[in-house]
């Protein structure tokens, strides 16, 4: 890895985010198709989401909940538009249908499983799926760096091989790129920062590194492997002598596994707690998806939303 670039790091924050969502409402507010709209806590940020302009929420499910429960917790649903489908599984197809269609923008999960709204979006008739690979980027938050940062894939593809892996790539820099990170910097992770061809991680880092290099892979300066703490930590990477325009000011970090991320994504959450913010979204298809978990919180959701609702709106 040789110095190529100044070591200059984005500022992007969720604040901005969710100023470009409310600015791009302006011309279109994105339409956001929920399947099983009839939950507490979805219902309560998508009507925070309408409210602050960025999102104009299409609510599948049972329309006599959804209606109680926003009553209840003195909820307006002004700018939401309601259809009656208890079904959970109709309900999933019926969302998945409107953003395949067009009428609506983004697809998002409420009160129903993973798989049967990731069922209906693999449709090849109603759902969302393209011709290219669909992955998960978790856009990170930490006060230690004051800037946002992705990671992928976290969570749709379990063990990508290398078509995978270099598809998820471009996925995470089109969604960086979106939101606002110019040439976003790409970290390779494996648990080394050297090729060692015992281990796939390393030798599927430098493969996708060199073909950045050759322009197979344009938008972004890609490099790796690098072990975490020198593709986040200016100190780190000096003291280990790896010198790259990405060791320690990296923009995206791509893991080689879904329980990586899995467990990457859950230890910021749980153990860094409120010094971390995160969203997450699901690109690859016709139209952003957002299917959080159900332990996210409140903050995730919105950003979550405001997120998606931006890259509704940008060139695929």
């Amino acid at each position: 890895m040789s110095s190529q670039a100044k070591k200059k790091v984005s500022k992007v924050r969720f604040k901005d985010i969710i100023m470009v969502a409310r600015k791009v409402s302006r011309s279109h507010t994105p339409r956001v198709a929920v399947a099983g709209a009839h939950d507490p806590v979805v219902l309560d940020v998508l009507c925070d989401a309408a409210g602050q302009g960025f999102a104009a929420p299409l609510l599948y499910g049972d329309e006599s909940k959804i209606q109680r429960m926003a009553a209840r917790d003195r909820l307006s649903l002004k700018g939401c538009d309601i259809v009656d489908v208890p079904d959970s599984t109709r309900s999933a197809r019926m969302a998945a249908e409107a953003a395949s269609s067009g009428e609506a923008d983004v697809l998002m999960k409420g009160n129903v499983t993973t798989a049967t709204l990731m069922k209906a979006a693999l449709d090849g008739e109603i759902g969302i799926k393209t011709d290219r690979l669909m992955s998960h980027v978790a856009i990170l938050e930490s006060e230690n760096f004051k800037r946002i940062m992705f990671m992928s894939d976290g969570g749709i593809v379990i063990e990508p091989d290398l078509s995978q892996k270099i598809e998820i790539v471009k996925n995470a820099i089109r969604v960086a790129t979106a939101l606002g990170v110019k040439t976003p910097k790409v970290a390779m992770l494996s648990c080394i920062e050297v090729v060692n061809t015992q281990m796939k991680s390393a030798v599927e880092a430098a493969i996708i590194s060199k073909m950045a290099e050759r322009g197979q892979i344009p938008g972004a300066i890609v490099d790796g492997p690098f072990a975490l703490d020198n593709a986040v930590s200016v100190e780190a990477a000096k003291q280990k002598g790896v010198e790259s325009p990405v060791a320690g000011v990296a923009d995206i970090l791509i893991v080689g596994h879904a329980d990586v991320g899995n467990v990457f994504y859950k230890t910021l959450t749980y153990f860094c707690g409120k010094q971390t913010k995160t969203a997450g979204v699901i690109v690859g298809g016709i139209v952003p998806m957002v299917a959080v978990s159900r332990a996210d919180t409140y903050e995730a959701r919105l950003n979550s939303i405001a997120v998606a609702c931006v890259l509704s709106q940008s060139p695929a």
